[in-house]
């Protein structure tokens, strides 16, 4: 995923914005999850809440996914 710019606000259709918007979401929840499984991870001491944070982030994404008025692939 790229990042947006304002050319591309104004080229895009609406639906391609949403799409490109989901698809950005859908990484960041993505790159959450390896994040929470990396191995790295279950030695912080304060595991819970790095838990807690990952998995509000990933539900507070998945919010906004289903939020989105798409129509493709859907």
């Amino acid at each position: 995923m790229y990042k947006l710019t304002k050319e591309d606000v104004v080229r895009l259709t609406k639906e391609e914005l949403l799409l490109s918007l989901s698809s950005y979401l859908e990484e960041q929840v993505n790159l959450s999850l390896r994040k929470t499984r990396d191995e790295d991870s279950f030695s912080i001491p304060s595991w819970a809440e790095y838990q807690a944070y990952h998995l509000g982030m990933q539900k507070a994404f998945y919010k906004v996914i289903e939020f989105l008025p798409l129509t493709k692939g859907k």
